[in-house]
């Protein structure tokens, strides 16, 4: 055991790729729905990063940095190259390691660039040091996805996902490098923990800074970054973008708030609109009932009255199902859909009732009538007939 007096450990203070959101020396964790930007994200900070800018900020330029990138799910020339150049980024600091575990049976050794195994680990923290002893330290490794390079991220094997995630984070320590990881939650992790939930909790404990990507749900074109976890700092506020020309477009005003309150204001927000659509259906349901209760209707003239009382096609349907309606069809070459009550036929009062007899018409169940609808072509076909 070597024991250390704290007072004879120099002190140093915590640097940042992007103050408070990814620390320099330390694992930065960003997870989010696929498609929200995750990746453009990456390519927004490599190209700060390789032009000397501080992300975000209006402190002086500095040095451009290096930046390791590894790739494993979007073509380099294709795609990355073409990111990277929109973001404006300086391509000559940029090294990019593509995955090629897919090319087993042609390269047996083909696992070579996997992250997670240890020669390669000593390989990349090698660069590292080559890279900062030419006076060009990188300053940046972006592993993009996390599941594309590291088959234990699926949750089955937590045990070397944890033993692999410490060997990164010694080495963002040993280096000063910052490591950022990119990954997608699993359908059995968002069922358990939220969209804004790592794939694996073993990443966001390991990870000093972990923070997701979430879609406006007042404004599904815009995307917000939001902090989960922030241990070096207090939690900074989020921020929104836009993505325009496979380029994001920062806002200017920061959004306070948490990916937790976030999710909070979303299970709210559904909830409210649950029950806006639950009262609706029951007001809608009232009003269906009272209108049918004097006897069938013609399809179109129930159409007609519903859209009068601010009733959508949608919500109609849905009520008539509720309540168990029938459709039926006059027994004549010109007859027309109506719609009545689950009970007894009554004889039809009122002007659009549809005056007819219980033996010359032809009833019918919903479900037949969605059954011959879908042989017919669809029930589209169906509802303009009643029309």
């Amino acid at each position: 055991m070597n024991l250390e007096k704290m007072s004879d450990i120099p002190a140093k203070a915590q640097g940042w790729v992007w103050n408070g959101v990814i620390p320099e020396g330390q694992v930065t964790l960003l997870t989010g729905e696929p498609g929200v930007g995750k990746s453009l994200f990456a390519m927004d900070v490599i190209a700060q990063l390789t032009r000397g800018e501080h992300c975000l900020t209006a402190a002086a330029q500095g040095e451009p940095g290096q930046v390791i990138l590894f790739s494993g799910e979007d073509g380099i020339a294709s795609v990355v190259r073409t990111r990277l150049e929109a973001a404006g980024a300086a391509l000559p600091f940029v090294n990019v390691v593509q995955n090629d575990t897919h090319k087993t049976v042609e390269k047996p050794d083909s696992a070579r660039n996997r992250p997670d195994d240890d020669s390669q680990i000593e390989s990349l923290e090698l660069y590292l040091t080559l890279l900062r002893e030419a006076g060009e330290p990188c300053r940046l490794v972006v592993i993009d996805s996390l599941k594309s390079f590291l088959d234990a991220t699926n949750g089955r094997d937590e045990a070397r996902l944890r033993a692999t995630m410490a060997k990164l984070t010694e080495l963002a320590n040993r280096s000063g490098t910052a490591i950022l990881l990119i990954t997608t939650p699993s359908k059995v992790e968002k069922g358990k923990r939220g969209n804004w939930t790592p794939t694996s909790p073993v990443l966001a404990e390991v990870a000093r800074s972990v923070w997701t990507i979430v879609r406006d749900p007042d404004e599904p074109a815009r995307r917000i970054l939001l902090p989960i976890k922030t241990n070096l700092c207090e939690t900074p506020p989020g921020l929104g973008f836009f993505i325009h020309n496979q380029r994001i477009c920062w806002e200017e005003e920061w959004v306070h708030q948490t990916a937790e309150q976030y999710e909070a204001d979303a299970t709210e927000t559904e909830r409210v609109h649950h029950a806006a659509a639950k009262s609706e259906l029951s007001r809608v349901t009232d009003w269906l009932k009272n209108r049918l209760t004097d006897g069938p209707v013609y399809t179109g003239v129930l159409k007609a009255d519903a859209a009068g009382h601010d009733i959508s096609e949608t919500t109609l349907m849905r009520a008539l199902i509720l309540l168990g309606c029938r459709k039926g069809k006059e027994k004549k070459s010109d007859g027309r859909w109506f719609w009545r009550l689950p009970d007894p036929l009554k004889s039809p009062v009122g002007s659009g009732s549809p005056a007819l007899q219980a033996r010359t018409l032809e009833m019918k169940s919903l479900a037949e009538i969605y059954a011959e609808a879908d042989q017919a072509g669809g029930l589209a076909n169906t509802t303009k007939q009643g029309t």
